[in-house]
């Protein structure tokens, strides 16, 4: 039985991903999965704002056209485009599994002719369809944020560097993951040992390249949005945000009790991922990957590229390591950083992982696909999140109960940023002001508040009570709390009538 064409292959594993996502998909605004930072994000890019270092350029402006897709709305749109990456990304580790395992250069696999058996390509698509069900990984590709986008442009960089593209465009992937996510930056030493020293200019050039949606980030500050974290339109404001300064002091920052706690929740989590099997079969791949061949990227014609069974810059003995190496850089920095989601800063090690499990499934042509198939089963009910708690009852409750031009103090990160969406993007309440009393102690921030509602006194220091005090008598003051549940659930403390509201 001769196989389908290989980019049919990896279009028809991104659909059953996408299928399944579809399926799964939250319907709305929602904070399940670490999902609480999707209102900021949505709304920065509905209005070309800068959200939380290190501003996520690449997010914003790609966001900004999802945004005028003609159907559903806004969140929904956003939720549909992090399925659509995460699917994305599954289609290339298809494609990566498939270049080593039906298209196997290694000289004693003996045929070096790409097999045109479909079973053979079988362990390829296994092992898309495994990372697609990979409970972290699901579990982003149903909500707003940016670990989609980052997945499928670390796929894209991977796809590249392991199948053997021009360097330039190995750098131009890896700067547009960075712009995603900083953590991206681990994966440099990967692209240094894959492309070789006489390839490096190349490489350089590219991922400088892939860096340029940085530069927008002035641009962005300009545009009057509600989010608006730093001053990017400085210099000194710019390296801020893309260095992501604010949140330095978390890492290694993790106590004793909590990283003893991570390390017994994220032994049983982590295996859960590929399961135990899994696991087992990408270290197997892995070490196949060993076997003794080398790559040549030196230029022929044209776009042409040489692959060469002989002396090159690239052996397999170092891709490895330094595989396992950038693994073990991720599973390290997600440990000793000191944040709520910092599991997610696995993923990268998982799409890793992900690449070599092909030749590790390979003695097992169909029966592969019994992995994917377990981890469906096993995780369809817990990732279902289209019947799930959304954010929308409680917040459109609170905006409702709400004294007319009201300013709304929040302390809590997610309910500040799911007032946001509902306030500037569906236009629920334009009226009341959103006060977030944590961002209120960066300078950068009350001038931007100032900017925002000239009405407003907003003192040049840090001093809340004064603001309360000074705003109080002209608008109705109100410390709003935010708590997502099947039914509304919100707290409104008002001065002069103070009363607690729970529905």
């Amino acid at each position: 039985m001769r196989s389908l064409p290989y980019p049919l292959i990896c279009f028809l594993s991104a659909a059953l991903a996408l299928a399944v996502y579809l399926f799964t998909l939250a319907p709305d605004l929602t904070w399940a999965n670490f999902g609480s930072d999707g209102g900021e994000l949505i709304t920065a890019a509905m209005t070309w704002g800068v959200p939380h270092p290190p501003g996520y350029p690449t997010y914003v402006l790609l966001g900004h056209l999802v945004g005028w897709l003609p159907f559903g709305t806004a969140v929904y749109r956003f939720n549909l485009f992090s399925a659509v990456c995460v699917a994305g990304a599954v289609g290339l580790v298809t494609a990566v599994n498939l270049w080593f395992v039906v298209g196997d250069l290694s000289p004693s696999a003996g045929d070096k002719s790409p097999t045109t058996n479909t079973n053979a390509t079988m362990p390829a698509v296994a092992a898309g369809l495994t990372f697609a069900f990979a409970p972290l990984v699901w579990g982003q590709a149903l909500v707003s944020e940016v670990y989609a986008l980052n997945l499928f442009c670390l796929a894209l960089f991977l796809w590249a560097l392991l199948t053997v593209r021009p360097c330039w465009l190995v750098g131009l992937f890896l700067g547009l993951s960075i712009t995603t996510h900083l953590t991206s930056l681990l994966m440099l030493p990967l692209a240094l040992v894959g492309c070789g020293r006489r390839q490096r200019q190349p490489l350089m050039v590219g991922l400088m390249i892939g860096l340029l949606p940085f530069l927008l980030l002035p641009l962005f500050a300009q545009s009057g949005s509600p989010v608006q974290w730093g001053e990017p339109d400085t210099l000194r404001g710019w390296w801020w945000l893309v260095s992501a300064q604010i949140y330095r002091p978390n890492l290694f920052a993790v106590s004793p009790a909590l990283l003893l706690s991570r390390l017994a929740n994220w032994a049983i989590l982590l295996p859960a991922q590929f399961l135990w099997f899994g696991f087992f079969c990408a270290a197997l791949g892995l070490a196949k990957f060993r076997k003794p061949y080398a790559v040549s990227r030196e230029p022929t014609m044209g776009f042409g590229l040489r692959i060469a069974h002989h002396a090159s810059r690239i052996t397999h003995h170092r891709l490895p390591i330094t595989t396992l190496f950038t693994i073990t850089l991720y599973l390290l920095y997600a440990l000793v950083y000191n944040t709520p989601d910092a599991v997610l800063f696995t993923l990268p090690a998982l799409l890793l992982a992900a690449m070599f499990l092909g030749l590790g499934l390979r003695p097992l042509r169909q029966w592969s696909l019994l992995l994917p198939l377990c981890l469906l089963l096993l995780n369809f009910q817990g990732q279902d999140l289209s019947q799930g708690v959304m954010v929308r009852p409680s917040a459109t409750a609170l905006l409702q109960a709400a004294p007319p031009h009201a300013l709304l103090v929040s302390s809590d990160s997610g309910a500040t940023f799911s007032l946001w969406y509902f306030v500037h993007v569906e236009k629920q309440r334009p009226d009341v002001v959103i006060v977030d009393s944590n961002l209120f102690a960066f300078d950068w921030h009350r001038r931007h508040l100032a900017a925002q509602h000239p009405t407003l006194f907003v003192p040049a220091a840090d001093d809340l009570p004064a603001f309360y005090a000074q705003n109080g008598a002209a608008r109705p003051l109100c410390f709003a709390q935010l708590t997502p549940e099947a039914e509304p659930a919100f707290g409104l403390e008002c001065k002069e009538e103070v009363s607690l509201r729970q529905r």
